[in-house]
């Protein structure tokens, strides 16, 4: 099960994002889910991406809870567990493996200063752990290109074919146009391609 951005008020915010990758709409809670899952989505390596995956029956599957404040994450009245989920659950391929599911968490620098983030990490690595996945956490100030993932930003919504209506078109005939110009300037061809195809000035870099 994931979460929606409507599951749950965030103190970040949140976004709904398609993948072409995955060819659906992410659920994403915070800026900084966000970069990392452009992250993620860029990287040939990774074949498919789940985001805020519910650790199920957590109680049930953890073998060994010895030291962990589960306490914390229950409701006083009831006792009942609180839905514990993990920012992502990725399949990548690996020249060892094959292919191999990884589990993410994302946080920032400071989060870490503050115990009951700790411990919530803790549950998440045993729990994947016993499921025989490997759990890692991404520090966003240290591990994540803030400008890498703004060109990634640009770059990536001429793969999404909703970006322009008539883009399939446009790019056969860029393509031809370019291989009859070969010998003169990227740039200038580019600007005649937009003139002589009368559209919006830079459709040509976008293509």
């Amino acid at each position: 099960m994931s979460l929606k951005v409507i599951t749950f008020s965030s103190k970040g915010r949140s976004t709904r994002i398609y993948s072409y990758k995955n060819n659906k709409i992410h659920h994403l809670q915070s800026d900084n889910q966000l970069r990392a899952f452009l992250l993620l989505e860029w990287d040939d390596r990774v074949k498919n991406i789940k985001e805020n995956v519910m650790l199920d029956d957590l109680e049930a599957t953890l073998y060994s809870v010895e030291n962990l404040r589960l306490d914390k994450f229950k409701d006083k009245k009831a006792g009942d567990l609180y839905d514990l989920h993990t920012n992502f659950l990725i399949k990548i391929t690996t020249k060892d493996k094959g292919e191999e599911t990884i589990a993410l968490s994302v946080k920032n620098i400071s989060e870490l200063q503050r115990t009951t983030v700790i411990e919530k990490m803790e549950i998440e690595r045993r729990y994947w752990k016993v499921k025989g996945i490997k759990f890692y956490v991404i520090t966003t100030e240290n591990q994540i290109d803030k400008q890498f993932v703004e060109n990634i930003k640009w770059a990536r919504e001429t793969l999404v074919d909703k970006a322009m209506e008539n883009k399939r078109e446009l790019a056969e005939k860029l393509y031809y146009f370019l291989q009859e110009r070969k010998g003169e300037k990227l740039n200038e061809v580019l600007k005649e391609f937009d003139s002589e195809e009368d559209v919006i000035k830079g459709t040509a870099l976008f293509i």
